[in-house]
């Protein structure tokens, strides 16, 4: 396999690549509320096996009715709350998982989140999987963007890109377990991301305790955004969009993909791409199983 040094310097260039070309959207994990800790926790156990524009709604439903925050969640009626964050997928069985998170930050961190995120990161990554409804990557994400942890979020893009890049050949991103694959990232990324890591551009905005916490983990919010990014608009599951304008998407910020995919001529890493270019060495257009945040594309 690829040495370390190596994988990370492929990994800088895909990401000032995507940087250079989604870089402009400003608006990743819209923060809707007065408290982002939270509705990054509520947002990320949402999306599972949901596109990101029915939780956006939801969430909003969620502010106007009062409810975001954990006593409120906690208290109201829990068929009121299924209802509001239907058409999320398992809104009922969420409506319960959610209530019952609050219920903990209440019991153990008097309702703060900003505590629950709070210690060491094997300690926070473990009081995050005793929840319900939270599993591996969405206990990653919410340590990413609520907490401001620099972790690299192992999802179904992150996987299926790396795999169609032949990003370490002869490492199956698809099939090599969550902790392998976070692994592998963060060990490649860590010599370059010690010395600090300048973006191709300023103006992308995610949740203030990340910008607050050095460049390891605003590195990782904006790389995660980028590969999501790139997996909505050109890397899709099928019918892959490499040489064509990036898919359009609604969302509740009209600002979001304004611009972008009306000037867009191809995927920015195709030209660096093994499947698009016919070196692939494994089976890149499989899709990798697993939990959590399912492949929403």
């Amino acid at each position: 396999m690829t040495g370390d040094r190596a994988i990370g310097e492929r990994l800088l260039a895909c990401f000032a690549a995507l940087d250079e070309h989604f870089g402009h959207e400003p608006h990743w994990w819209p923060v809707l509320t007065d408290d982002p800790p939270f509705e990054v926790l509520v947002g990320a156990v949402l999306v599972q096996q949901t596109r990101w524009e029915t939780v956006e709604a939801a969430i909003v439903r969620l502010r106007d009715a009062g409810l975001m925050s954990p006593m409120a969640l906690a208290t109201t009626d829990a068929n009121a709350l299924a209802a509001l964050i239907r058409p999320c997928a398992f809104h009922a069985q969420k409506s319960v998982g959610l209530q019952a998170i609050c219920h903990e930050i209440i019991r153990r961190y008097d309702g703060n989140t900003g505590r629950l995120l709070s210690g060491e990161r094997s300690e926070v990554r473990a009081r995050l999987l005793a929840l319900p409804r939270i599993g591996r990557e969405t206990a990653d994400t919410i340590m990413l963007y609520g907490g401001g942890w620099p972790v690299f979020v192992v999802d179904a893009y992150a996987r299926r890109l790396f795999a169609r890049l032949d990003l370490a050949p002869g490492f199956d991103f698809l099939r090599m377990p969550y902790d392998a694959v976070q692994h592998l990232i963060e060990r490649a990324l860590a010599p370059f991301l010690s010395t600090g890591v300048t973006t191709a551009r300023e103006n992308f905005h995610v949740h203030r305790a990340v910008e607050t916490t050095g460049s390891g983990a605003f590195f990782f919010a904006q790389f995660h955004a980028l590969i999501i990014e790139a997996c909505v608009h050109h890397c899709l599951a099928r019918n892959p969009r490499c040489d064509q304008p990036g898919l359009r998407r609604s969302f509740i910020d009209h600002r979001k993909c304004a611009t972008h995919c009306q000037v867009c001529h191809g995927c920015p890493l195709r030209w660096r791409c093994a499947t698009f270019n016919g070196t692939a060495t494994s089976r890149p257009d499989a899709v990798a199983p697993g939990r959590g945040q399912a492949d929403r594309a």
